[in-house]
């Protein structure tokens, strides 16, 4: 990149160089700003431009900047204290960066900051120095300092100006009681200090507070109640989730204030089971979540026609679906006791709808055509009801949706064709039901999508080619527990699948060395597929089989195993192919109940990730490689019902594997935990296993020179034993041997003479 001449540059005042990479011409850039334009500039904004290294020092000398931008870059170390010669800088954004250290004591000289954000870098909050400045009205230093740097919070807001109008302290490991200096910040109209270990009640400094309009002390262990609201008129926006509140003491309690959004999700609701009765005089309620609460009524009909965003998701409430929130958008309400049938007319009488969860109740009937032509639809959730019929054939293009979940139902028949018109679906779910056919090959227009899920129905057929040809964003496919025949097709393309489940089917031929391509398998987990909606994302939802059982898996369960391949329960035959061990990110490996021939790859220590391993009931020969042992995650092992020889090799993680039953039905293995005893020389066993190439041609080459050499024995004894044993042998051994030396000598004598005669 070329730094192009500009006219007057001298001049220049705002350069907005935001997302162009300007790494490579950094120096340049240093030598510009040291020149006229540390006079004129006053806005530079250089964020998500690569730049990377430590804090550029240079800026301290661009004297009348006014805003500086460095966001979402890669720079490290600390703030230079050359920062506090910018007097006039009233904007500073260096968020989502690697800086660590104090925040300088530079940046605590900057007597004109307005606005500061400092939030997702790695700085230490325990000796702030910002008291001084009295025009900071915006401060976002959020998700910064892990449990190892944590502070006090009263300390922290000893360090903050009472100027500040906006204060994020969140996802930072504070800890202790709010102070009562907190009463100090007047002009606060927004406090979130959510994901802490904050603990207490709150002080009555709070009460001060009255122009505070957003308050979020989500995920704390803070005790709230109605006293500590009672002059907070101007508050629109409570995020109270995963605390102890109690704000039920009076059924007549009447708020000051007016809500637009509440988030009261894990809280303790008193008296329980109703919905909070002052919840009827917020009118103007737009987003609602009581989830985790313990309601066990029926929703009630005096909440907010105005609700938007409706979250009452594991509660027990009861009855039929409300319909009575014309300008809803998202609807949640999974795991909860509502039965019946499905709002038969969404479409008519929640237009606007764009999420609708229905998730493990007690729904039964068919699926209404009106959820195909609902027109904002992205995210349909029907699992785990008692739904029954067929999936509707009504689904148009264009659709939406994104995320079609019908699994754990009774719905019989095949994939309708007119599914493959949603061609905007990322995650579809048909898990679990009655369902049967082939797949459809028009499913191969549904490009975008992510998670294919047919597992437990009754489909038939070759798993399409198409599969590895069209699904190319694929991270999650599972077919298994279907009826499926052929070989597995070539998958190679699908360079982003995580999880790939073919078990307890039908197929035959050989493991594809394709495999290897999996890049995402080559790599640490991170993880995964989600959806996001305006306020959370939806956890993508899967059943993965490791360990023995059935496991729900979702992007919040904190489960390590996020990768894995389970061909197990098929006819595969073959080797385990070598280019497995590539797979550096995979956790769990179910190989069993096949066919497979040959040696355990020695490759299979490059899977350092493995947590899982399972090669049982197959013909798996040779010995137990010693690289297992070095699987330093792997918890789960089973090698039974094979024909592995040899010793059990010992060491590291291996030790941890006490129980027998890993290697049953492996007669030639020997040693712990095993009650066989090695009796050979277990150092030499254990090296030509190991070798087991060299050692073949070592022994190829020791057999020909043992044949040669009792080669030479026999035939030598043989025939010398025989003279010496035998006389009458031996008399006529030495007379014919005399008899011919006559005829020799006879013979030369003779053509010596007729050779003379001629010369």
């Amino acid at each position: 990149m070329q730094v192009a001449p500009i006219s007057n540059i001298c001049k220049l005042q705002i350069l907005y160089l935001r997302s162009v990479p300007i790494h490579d011409v950094l120096a340049n850039l240093e030598m510009v700003f040291s020149g006229c334009l540390r006079y004129s500039m006053e806005e530079l904004d250089l964020s998500n431009t690569h730049l990377s290294g430590s804090f550029p020092d240079w800026l301290g000398n661009i004297k009348n900047l006014k805003s500086l931008n460095l966001s979402f870059n890669s720079l490290y170390g600390s703030v230079p204290a050359s920062i506090g010669n910018l007097s006039l800088l009233q904007h500073l954004v260096l968020c989502f960066n690697d800086l660590n250290g104090t925040i300088s004591e530079g940046v605590g000289q900057l007597k004109s900051l307005v606005y500061l954000d400092l939030n997702s870098n790695s700085l230490s909050l325990s000796e702030l120095q910002l008291a001084n400045l009295s025009s900071l009205r915006y401060l976002d230093i959020s998700s910064n300092c892990d449990s190892r740097k944590s502070g006090v919070i009263d300390m922290i807001l000893d360090g903050l100006p009472s100027s500040l109008e906006y204060l994020d302290l969140s996802h930072n490991s504070l800890h202790g009681s709010l102070p009562a200096s907190l009463g100090n910040f007047l002009l606060l109209h927004s406090l979130i200090l959510s994901s802490n270990y904050l603990n207490g009640t709150l002080p009555e400094g709070i009460k001060w507070l009255k122009g505070l309009v957003r308050l979020n002390l989500c995920n704390n262990s803070l005790r709230l109640s109605e006293d500590d609201l009672a002059n907070l008129s101007s508050l629109k926006y409570l995020e109270i989730s995963y605390n102890s509140i109690q704000l039920n003491k009076s059924v007549d309690w009447i708020p000051p204030f007016q809500l637009n959004t509440l988030y009261m999700g894990f809280c303790q609701i008193l008296p329980v089971p109703h919905f909070p009765k002052w919840l009827r005089t917020q009118n103007t309620l737009c987003e609602l979540d009581l989830s985790n609460t313990g309601i066990k009524e029926t929703i009630p009909n005096w909440l907010s026609s105005n609700l938007r965003y409706l979250y009452l998701s594991n509660n027990k409430i009861t009855g039929k679906v409300a319909q009575f929130f014309p300008k809803l958008k998202y609807l949640i309400l999974s795991n909860n006791s509502f039965s019946g049938h499905l709002p038969p007319r969404i479409s008519n009488t929640m237009p606007s709808l764009q999420w609708l969860d229905l998730s493990m109740n007690n729904m039964n009937g068919g699926i209404p055509f009106s959820y195909c032509r609902s027109r904002y639809l992205e995210g349909l959730l029907l699992s785990e009801n008692n739904l029954s019929g067929e999936v509707p054939n009504c689904w148009k293009n264009p659709s939406n949706l994104l995320l079609l979940d019908l699994s754990s139902n009774k719905l019989v028949g095949g994939v309708p064709d007119s599914l493959c018109n949603l061609q905007t679906l990322e995650s579809l779910h048909l898990r679990c039901n009655n369902l049967s056919g082939p797949i459809p090959l028009c499913l191969k227009s549904c490009t975008e999508l992510v998670t294919l899920d047919l597992g437990h129905n009754n489909f038939i057929g070759n798993i399409p080619t198409w599969i590895g040809e069209s699904l190319l964003y694929s991270k999650t496919l599972s077919l298994r527990s279907n009826a499926f025949t052929g070989s597995i097709p070539q998958l190679s393309s699908l360079t982003s699948l995580r999880i790939l489940d073919l078990s307890n089917n039908n197929l035959s031929g050989i493991i594809p060395q394709s495999f290897r391509n999996f890049s995402a398998l080559k790599s640490t987990p991170t993880y995964h597929c989600c959806y996001f909606n305006n306020n959370r994302p939806y956890e993508e939802v899967m059943w993965l089989f490791v360990k023995g059982s059935e496991i729900k898996y979702t992007t919040t369960s904190q489960l390590s195993i996020d990768t894995l391949i389970d061909l197990s329960n098929n006819n595969l035959s073959g080797n385990i192919p070598e280019e497995l061990g590539n797979l550096h990110g995979l956790c769990s490996l179910n190989l069993s109940r096949n066919y497979l021939i040959g040696q355990i790859p020695r490759s299979i220590d490059g899977m350092k990730q493995l947590e899982v391993l399972d090669l049982s009931r197959n013909n798996l020969s040779g010995a137990i490689p010693s690289g297992l042992a070095a699987l330093n995650f792997l918890n789960q092992l089973n090698l039974s019902y094979n024909n592995l020889s040899g010793r059990i090799p010992t060491g590291y993680q291996l030790q941890t594997f006490t129980d027998p039953s890993v290697y049953a039905g492996n007669p030639n293995l020997c040693g712990p935990p095993l009650k066989k005893k090695c009796t050979v020389n277990i150092a030499k066993v254990d090296e030509e296993e190991q070798n087991e190439d060299s050692s073949k041609s070592r022994m190829e080459t020791l057999w020909l020179y043992t044949s040669i050499t009792l080669g030479f024995i026999t035939g030598f004894w043989t025939f010398c034993g025989s003279l010496l044993l035998r006389r009458t042998w031996r008399i006529a051994y030495f007379r014919a041997i005399d008899n011919m030396y006559d005829k020799l000598y006879v013979v030369m004598v003779a053509t010596m003479t007729k050779y003379k005669r001629k010369l």
